[in-house]
């Protein structure tokens, strides 16, 4: 089968295959729903569709009727072509292999890599091939439903059709969206936390004991605790100076009977250095006194013959050196008395000595007496010290024990208001910080625009006023919501809307395929008596089967040549006078007369 740009419309008998021409090109696109299994299909193992994408151009897609993987070969085929070079590309959307029948179309008008959230909690979904899908398929039973056209009423999925219906409309997607915690999860870490939170006052509970003290007696009890510990310290304080007085004096006391006793050696030093002075002092007196009393025995002899040679003394010619013996003596004499007066004077400087030295053993003593004071001093008032101390401490101990159960007091607060607000119901999604899902109010508004604009290009009655309903994500006619019409009414409206999402995105820049499929937009003009599936019209279905509608819908659709492909698959004939501006195929239904469906006759199969 054929399909042209602009306008193609299959019409004809019933059970002919039209309505599954359209589930076909839904399954082509990536649909995972199997083709019915009808009489008609034994024998056909494979599906074939030629496609002209505005990058690649023209290719072909093959995938097995029972589904799975694609093969993709370039240039347009009604037959698998032998060599067998075709891509493999898989009918499923992997962010990890591009290979995949979504990116591969997405990537043509710019929709791949786009995302939508899916729920509440801002869970990411991409926007594939088959989000896609139903804003360009419509088949018989969504195009006269109570739902939006926009929604297939998988309630998992409400979000992100919402979602994915802004995007169309306004190019924005929900990558910037950071996602949050499901509500399960953080339901499950709510109850989590207050079992634990309970758990930590039941342990606080326990730490008070069974009969816990009054909280104002231990703010009371603290105080004084303060006070008595703050009188402590400066005791403390008091008797540590004074300890540390006595023990600086005490070093200093020691430092100064050291001082002494190097005093008191050096005297005793010299003391006997001076000793040995007067020894030298006294030997040099008895030898002087020698020459002394030697020099008076041969004076003595003076005026007597000489003892050697008999000789007088007055002889001329007689010297036995008795001059020189007299200045010997002289010098002696002078010499003892030197020696005499610095040895005086050495005496009176040891004796000077003798005193410092009694002076420094004395000194000596008193200082040691002074420090052994010292020492008792500091040694008495040490236990008195370490008493305070340990008084100190056991204060402290009581003080913090004090402290720490008026700490568990505050965290015991603190836990019982956390465990009021895990108490409290988990919001859904974000809480008071809600998503924006679905178009907002100016889109809306523009968008029902549109679909009036196309109503009114249909001739459709009683001057349409559309608006937009955000809350159904549905239009609404003259403040009517499309849902509380007839079926056929309904079709017409559903087609509308899909029309006019086409219309706008290609006026506003934005990506769309450019493509709608519709089983049976024009419902409203069947026959009961040979479709009595759908019931007797109803009385806005009647009405607007005696318009001008059918003929203005056509007209309408035929002037978009060039700006999109429209497959309407119709159980009533379209116009004759537009025949020559569109692609009918008719499914007659007999053998012999033109297209018996989709399928050929069995017997022609077998001729």
């Amino acid at each position: 089968m054929d399909f042209d740009d602009g306008v193609n419309v299959i019409f004809g008998a019933s059970n002919t295959g039209k309505s599954f021409t359209a589930k076909l090109l839904n399954f082509m696109f990536g649909g995972q729903s199997p083709l019915p299994e009808i009489e008609e299909r034994r024998g056909y193992d494979a599906v074939l569709m030629g496609l002209t994408l505005p990058q690649r151009g023209d290719c072909t897609l093959y995938r097995a009727a029972s589904g799975g993987a694609f093969q993709l070969f370039d240039g347009l085929h009604s037959a698998k072509p032998s060599d067998d070079l075709g891509v493999r590309i898989q009918p499923t959307y992997d962010v990890r292999n591009s290979s995949n029948i979504s990116t591969l179309l997405l990537e043509e008008i710019g929709l791949d890599g786009k995302k939508v959230v899916r729920n509440e909690d801002g869970a990411h979904l991409s926007f594939t091939i088959r989000v896609l899908a139903p804003y360009l398929f419509a088949d018989e039973e969504a195009i006269i439903a109570e739902l939006s056209p926009f929604l297939t009423g998988d309630r998992n999925l409400a979000t992100a059709e919402k979602n994915g219906l802004r995007l169309m409309l306004t190019g924005q997607d929900d990558r910037a969206v950071v996602p949050v915690q499901p509500q399960k999860v953080r339901k499950a870490q709510q109850e989590g936390k207050y079992d634990l939170v309970e758990e930590m006052i039941a342990e606080i509970d326990e730490s008070l004991g069974e009969i816990p003290s009054n909280r104002e007696n231990l703010d009371d009890q603290l105080g004084k605790l303060e006070t008595r510990l703050s009188e402590f310290q400066t005791q403390i304080r008091q008797r540590q100076e004074n300890l540390d007085k006595m023990t600086s004096a005490r070093r200093e006391t020691s430092g100064a009977i050291l001082q002494s006793r190097d005093q008191g050696k050096e005297v005793g030093l010299t003391i006997e250095r001076f000793l040995q002075l007067d020894r030298v002092y006294l030997s040099d007196l008895d030898r002087l006194e020698a020459v002394d009393e030697g020099g008076s025995i041969l004076l003595a002899r003076v005026g007597r013959p000489c003892p050697l040679c008999g000789s007088e003394i007055d002889a001329d010619s007689h010297s036995h050196g008795q001059d020189e013996i007299e200045l010997a003596r002289t010098a002696a004499l002078a010499e003892q008395k030197k020696i005499r007066n610095e040895r005086g004077q050495l005496l009176e400087t040891m004796a000077e000595l003798k005193e410092e030295q009694s002076f420094l053993d004395r000194e000596i003593e008193h200082l040691r007496q002074k420090f052994l004071a010292i020492e008792h001093e500091i040694v008495a008032q040490l236990p008195k010290e370490a008493r305070i101390r340990e008084e100190y401490e056991e204060l402290t101990c009581v003080r913090d024990d004090v402290v720490e159960k008026l700490r568990l007091y505050k965290q015991r607060d603190r836990l019982a208001v956390r465990l009021s607000e895990f108490s409290e119901k988990v919001p859904r999604g974000r809480g008071d910080d809600k998503l924006r899902t679905g178009i907002d109010g100016p889109t809306g508004h523009a968008f029902a625009q549109k679909v009036q604009e196309v109503l009114e290009a249909w001739n459709f009655p009683n001057s349409p006023i559309v608006s937009f309903d955000s809350e159904r994500q549905d239009i609404q006619i003259n403040g009517k919501a499309r849902s509380a019409n007839g079926k056929g009414v309904r079709a017409i409206l559903h087609t509308a809307s899909k029309l006019a999402l086409l219309l706008f995105c290609q006026e506003k820049g934005l990506p769309h395929p450019g493509l709608l499929v519709l089983d049976t937009p024009l419902l409203t003009y069947r026959e009961p008596m040979h479709n009595p599936k759908y019931g007797e019209l109803d009385d806005d279905e009647k009405l607007l089967k005696a318009t001008t509608l059918q003929e203005s819908f056509y007209r309408h659709l035929i002037s978009l040549n060039g700006k999109a492909q429209i497959i309407i698959l119709e159980n009533a004939d379209p116009p004759e006078a537009e025949a020559a501006n569109m692609n009918r195929v008719v499914f007659t239904g007999e053998e012999g007369r033109g297209r018996f469906g989709f399928f050929p006759m069995q017997s022609n199969l077998l001729n």
